[in-house]
C-alpha cells in the first residue's frame, strides 16, 4: 500500500532527511610564498623563511588536503600559473626528475624588462619544499639558471 504525503508531511520528511546531510564549509589557508610577486601556496605551512637581497627563500610543507600538488612539476606548474596571471611570460624551464636524492624545477618568466626566477626543490619530509624566487635577467642563458 502506498501512501500520499500531504504538505505538511513531505515539508517534516524532507527537513528529517536534509538534517542527516549537513555541508561543511572549508575555507583554505593561503601562505604567502613570495611578498614581490604574490605568490601562494593553499593550506601550506611555514617551515623556514630568509629575506636577503632581493631573494625570498621560503620552506613549507602542505598539509593533506586537496589543495596539496601531486609532486614537485605540480607545483612548479601552479606557480608558474600564478605568474601569467600578473603578466610574466616564460622564458625558460628546467625539470630534473628526483631519481637518486632529489629533484628540482627552475623557471624563468619576464614581464617587458622585467625577469624573475624560481628554483625549487623537494626537503626531506613529505610534502616539503624550498622555494627560491628572486629577481633575474629577463633573457636568461640556454641552460636556464634561476639567477
Amino acid at each position: 500500500m502506498v501512501r500520499r504525503l500531504g504538505p505538511l508531511g513531505f515539508g517534516v520528511a524532507l527537513a528529517l532527511s536534509l538534517a542527516g546531510c549537513t555541508l561543511v564549509s572549508y575555507t583554505p589557508k593561503e601562505l604567502v610564498l613570495s611578498q614581490r610577486y604574490g605568490l601562494v601556496a593553499l593550506d601550506a605551512v611555514e617551515l623556514a623563511r630568509i629575506t636577503q637581497d632581493g631573494l625570498e627563500v621560503v620552506e613549507f610543507r602542505f598539509l593533506a588536503s586537496p589543495y596539496a600538488p601531486r609532486d614537485l612539476y605540480d607545483l612548479g606548474e601552479k606557480l608558474k600559473t600564478q605568474l601569467k596571471a600578473r603578466g610574466f611570460e616564460e622564458r625558460c624551464q628546467t625539470y630534473h626528475l628526483p631519481l637518486f636524492g632529489g629533484g628540482q624545477y627552475t623557471l624563468r618568466m619576464a614581464r617587458g624588462g622585467e625577469g624573475v626566477g624560481l628554483f625549487l626543490k623537494p626537503l626531506a619530509q613529505p610534502q616539503a619544499y624550498r622555494l627560491e624566487v628572486g629577481p633575474a635577467s629577463p633573457n636568461p642563458p640556454l641552460d636556464c639558471p634561476a639567477r
